[in-house]
């Protein structure tokens, strides 16, 4: 089976590696969006900085919009398994990935263990339009209260639980209020569930508003959980390898973080960039289309991604091999096992030999 091949000819491995080579060393801006592990990415930003180019996230408004919670306003966080060993009181924000919904389940499966041990009792905030959402399925199962009022968006479903917490006039009640403040008074740390497909900025600054409002009084706090695990993961490695999240470029050698300036489909589509490196290990994902730039595909196909230049087939990490992931369940980075090993070559291992057959070039820092 063919793993790379040149517009939609098959070559070999080295051919297509060095042909991308070649366009690498002609741009004059070259866009990176990443969707990788985090070798694949420590790589790929390694790469970006000696070419002098940006990086965005293949999921980059929604990693944007969680990035924005935690670098312009800020919140009060715990972990999960905290949230499972203290609180008895859980309240769904929003929209919460049916990839979570298993973690969740965990916790509706025991009781508080330390400090708080009251038996455990579920809500869920919701905005107008979620009925028959995945969440709304899953919430009916946790059994959990709805707290929510017809023509309310998420976020003015939170304003105006603010507000009736703190005893002020509102124009539109919510359902079930009364029954959330009699399980609140009982509750010695509420928990507020929410992730970055919940809602949209504001929503989440308005969530945060509320956790401080009850931590005056008392102590609560939010569990976040990424609208997608390797984004975030993603944005941590950026971090400390830069000090910024992704949409930062390297236009003058330093890194500068600029989430309207390095938003790659935003310079692909302003003509702003001249090649465009699509990195991608999720499996039937296409680059977006829009643009006419030069494109280098490294993807996770068994044939070549329509209108590219080149195309290499990677293996996804914690499948075709070993790999280092971020778990939102942990809170942390663990190694994943690669659990159906294959021959396919690793994103990493691509962007080092591209490195070392660039022009002038010499091997990327470890």
């Amino acid at each position: 089976m063919s793993v790379a091949w040149i517009g939609s000819q098959p070559v070999s491995l080295m051919d297509a590696i060095q042909n991308a080579a070649k366009l690498l060393a002609s741009s004059r801006c070259p866009v990176f969006t990443l969707d990788t592990d985090v070798h694949g990415t420590r790589g790929a930003i390694a790469l970006v900085e000696r070419l002098g180019g940006a990086y965005d996230h293949a999921r980059g408004e929604s990693l944007a919009n969680e990035v924005s919670l935690f670098t312009d306003y800020g919140g009060m966080f715990t972990t999960p398994g905290e949230a499972r060993r203290r609180s008895s009181l859980i309240v769904l924000v929003g929209e919460i990935p049916a990839h979570h919904h298993e973690l969740l389940q965990s916790w509706a499966a025991s009781q508080p263990d330390l400090g708080d041990r009251n038996k455990r009792s579920w809500f869920r905030i919701e905005g107008s339009g979620t009925a028959g959402s995945d969440t709304s399925k899953f919430a009916r199962r946790l059994k959990a209260v709805s707290l929510g009022s017809d023509g309310l968006l998420l976020g003015g479903a939170l304003a105006v639980l603010r507000a009736e917490l703190q005893e002020r006039q509102v124009a539109s009640s919510l359902s079930n209020i009364d029954r959330f403040r009699k399980f609140l008074t009982k509750s010695a740390f509420p928990v507020f569930v929410f992730s970055g497909a919940s809602g949209d900025g504001p929503s989440l600054v308005a969530l945060q508003g509320l956790v401080a409002d009850l931590n005056r009084k008392g102590r609560a706090s939010s569990v976040f959980l990424p609208a997608d695990d390797d984004a975030w993961g993603t944005a941590l490695t950026s971090l400390w390898m830069t000090g910024f999240p992704p949409r930062t470029g390297f236009s003058n050698s330093l890194p500068s973080y600029d989430p309207v300036r390095w938003n790659v489909q935003r310079m692909i589509r302003d003509k702003e960039a001249d090649l465009h490196v699509w990195m991608s290990t999720s499996g039937g994902e296409t680059p977006p289309k829009g643009g006419s730039i030069a494109l280098i595909s490294l993807s996770k196909n068994e044939a070549p991604t329509a209108g590219a230049a080149v195309t290499i087939s990677v293996g996804k990490a914690g499948v075709d091999h070993d790999g280092v992931a971020y778990s939102s369940r942990l809170g942390t980075f663990r190694a994943i096992e690669a659990t159906a090993p294959s021959q396919l070559p690793s994103v990493s291992n691509i962007i080092r030999q591209m490195a070392e057959v660039l022009p002038g070039r010499g091997a990327l820092p470890c």
